[in-house]
């Protein structure tokens, strides 16, 4: 009896797995197609100043278990809290849901499941593990792919640099001041981070910079418009080494790939910090003290010297 109801059940978890990912790219052709409030459109920026250094500007777009912009762990809070004492003239943007191309958070009630999100919330909150975290993660996991995806990746792009661009705006950015950006993408965010690259630098008019924190990333076009990537990896991340094999334009033989060529031109720069883990209390953000030194301060430290 038991092993039937187990078999049932894992039928039905594959089941769902396998709908959740062919509904993946609804939300970002149903975006594109204008049936959300979200429209494409202008967004204005504030006029331009004479004069004076451009500023800086760093924005930081969390990993797959991410909820909401306004939601970081207590960990990636710690981060960058301590990243604007690093570099208190900098704008540092941490509001950004980058797993939807119109930054909608997995918290807004338009959203079907948005009570089982927040239900989500609030045992993070309490930190407390449940089922719940791996949903989270697997739903944000094939927005990845979507960005990822050479047929419907330059739609959600193009969402997400919109996205990103509002938030820029909002904290000041003036289009066409030269002002750098910087984007600190980790896990999944690098791959949006990337993504989001090429019209991100058309609609701004600035160099673009990405820093990939354990980043599963593809070999995507956005890679041509970085003026820098630095692709920071743990030497003991197995989910980052995921991205270099299951995208095969990341593999040596592929040579005249966007990755490659990146590499051997000097625009993609790999930065190993060894003994580190993806997540966790052994991961970038971890907080334990390891021969006096916890890995936080590590990527903190390491962080700031590409910045």
């Amino acid at each position: 009896m038991i092993p039937d109801v187990l078999f049932a059940a894992f039928g039905i978890g594959i089941l769902a797995l396998l709908l959740t990912a062919a509904l993946s790219p609804l939300e970002t052709l149903s975006w594109w197609a204008g049936w959300t409030e979200e429209e494409l459109g202008e967004i204005p920026s504030p006029p331009l100043q004479p004069g004076g250094d451009p500023k800086r500007y760093i924005v930081y777009l969390s990993g797959v278990a991410s909820l909401s912009g306004e939601f970081l762990l207590p960990r990636e809070k710690s981060f960058i809290r301590r990243l604007h004492q690093k570099f208190p003239d900098a704008v540092i943007v941490t509001d950004v849901f980058p797993y939807s191309p119109q930054g909608m958070p997995l918290l807004e009630s338009p959203r079907l499941f948005d009570r089982l999100w927040r239900r989500a919330q609030m045992l993070k909150l309490h930190e407390r593990q449940s089922l719940l975290h791996a949903l989270i993660n697997l739903r944000n996991i094939f927005q990845v792919m979507v960005s990822a995806d050479h047929r419907y990746g330059p739609i959600f792009n193009q969402g997400a640099a919109s996205v990103i661009e509002k938030a820029l705006l909002k904290d000041g950015y003036i289009r066409g001041s030269g002002s750098p950006v910087i984007i600190i993408g980790y896990s999944g965010g690098a791959q949006v981070a990337v993504g989001a690259a090429a019209f991100l630098k058309e609609r701004l008019r600035a160099p673009i910079d990405v820093i990939s924190l354990g980043g599963v990333l593809a070999s995507d076009p956005g890679i041509n418009y970085l003026r820098k990537l630095h692709h920071i990896t743990g030497g003991h991340d197995k989910i980052e080494r995921v991205g270099a094999v299951m995208f095969p334009d990341r593999w040596k033989l592929m040579g005249y790939s966007d990755w490659n060529a990146g590499k051997r031109d000097g625009r993609i720069e790999i930065h190993r910090l060894a003994n580190m883990r993806h997540a966790g209390v052994n991961g970038y953000f971890g907080r334990v003290p390891v021969n006096g030194v916890s890995n936080a301060e590590r990527t903190l430290e390491k962080i700031a010297a590409l910045i």
